[in-house]
């Protein structure tokens, strides 16, 4: 990589050797002085149509300044203001020649990168031999280069067999269209749930509904939905509900989404599903996720007889200790099996507990 700091020092030396204000070369290049003192900081680059000017001020070549003045036989880029000089007179064919012959490395064109307009980079990268790219060269020259481009080498890497590790690298800057034929090509064989969640929120989400579309009709497997949940739409979650409320799907499956449903949601499963054709499994995932209003219904429902409180024994620790008391009160201790007291205990007050005890300890005697 160029590095920005050491060129900074190095412009600011010339300019003071030969005894320029910022503002003065600010003037001879047609740029502001903040831009003279940003490349100075070495927090930017003079742009590839500065550089050469600032060059003829000094009366030195580009190479000097990209290699901030280092000694020849220590110099990283050779040919560097060569490559320059074509990409300003657009003779982009010609640069890919020189990347391709060797006369100008891969590493210093993807270093020059920032440096030079997206739609020309796209035009060099589009004659270069691909097979000069590696993994690490093609990272580097990623944000520079239009979408299209990058799509085809990193297709190109992966035409033989797919290395997740390198799409997912890759994926803030590929396209949507790119990733999604990549995940149609292997989701059923190579891609893991892993590699899936990395790539998620760089697929869209009318595609993520449509993935979990597919793992509700079977076509991939149910192991994907959990790592799609955080992705999906709103309206594709109420319909995966209304499809277990219609009996078209097992609440076993929903459960997995149970955080990204919404208390709405949980709240309709409860009531049209029924607690009581729910396990008590299932009531413990569901339940971190229920609103006060509705547990509290639960246990009503409990007082009433419509629910077993075998099942409400699973929801002890998100009843609260009021409600748990009031179930005790309601129904009596002995009317509830020892092993659903023991189950409610950790969750009572002191107070509430000792006279528990008490009152057990009375019916021994």
């Amino acid at each position: 990589m160029l590095d920005t700091r050491k060129i900074g020092v190095y412009i600011s030396k010339l300019r003071k050797d030969k005894d320029m204000t910022q503002l003065e070369l600010a003037d001879q290049l047609n740029v502001s002085h903040q831009a003279v003192s940003k490349w100075e900081r070495g927090e930017s680059l003079p742009d590839i149509g500065t550089l050469p000017m600032i060059a003829h001020i000094f009366d030195i070549t580009v190479d000097d300044i990209m290699n901030a003045g280092e000694a020849l036989e220590h110099r990283k880029y050779l040919h560097i203001g060569d490559m320059f000089s074509e990409i300003s007179s657009g003779k982009t064919e010609e640069v890919a020649e020189m990347v391709n012959s060797g006369e100008i490395s891969v590493e210093e064109f993807v270093d020059v990168a920032p440096l030079v307009k997206s739609s020309i980079l796209d035009k060099v990268t589009e004659s270069l031999d691909k097979r000069v790219f590696n993994v690490e060269t093609v990272m580097q020259l990623a944000p520079f280069v239009g979408s299209e481009v990058l799509d085809e080498l990193v297709q190109q890497m992966a035409d033989e067999e797919i290395n997740w590790d390198i799409v997912a690298r890759f994926a803030p800057f590929l396209s949507k269209d790119s990733l999604r034929k990549l995940v149609d090509k292997t989701i059923g064989n190579t891609l893991s749930i892993q590699d899936l969640v990395r790539i998620a929120p760089f697929l869209g989400r009318e595609y993520v509904d449509m993935l979990l579309e597919k793992a509700v009709d079977g076509t991939i497997s149910w192991s994907f939905v959990h790592a799609l949940a955080p992705f999906v739409s709103r309206e594709r979650l109420n319909e995966i509900v209304n499809k277990v409320v219609d009996g078209k799907l097992d609440i076993n499956r929903v459960t997995s989404l149970a955080p990204f449903l919404g208390r709405e949601n949980i709240g309709t499963l409860l009531e049209k599903v029924g607690t009581d054709k729910m396990t008590p499994d299932i009531l413990v995932k569901l339940a971190p996720f229920v609103g006060k209003e509705r547990l509290n219904d639960l246990v009503c429902q409990v007082e009433e007889g419509e629910i077993d409180i075998q099942r409400i024994k699973a929801l002890a620790p998100f009843l609260g200790r009021e409600n748990i008391e009031t179930l005790l009160k309601k129904i009596g201790i002995d009317h509830i099996d020892p092993d659903v007291l023991a189950s409610l205990a950790p969750f009572l007050g002191r107070e509430t507990l000792s006279g528990l005890v008490k009152e057990l300890l009375g019916r021994v005697k």
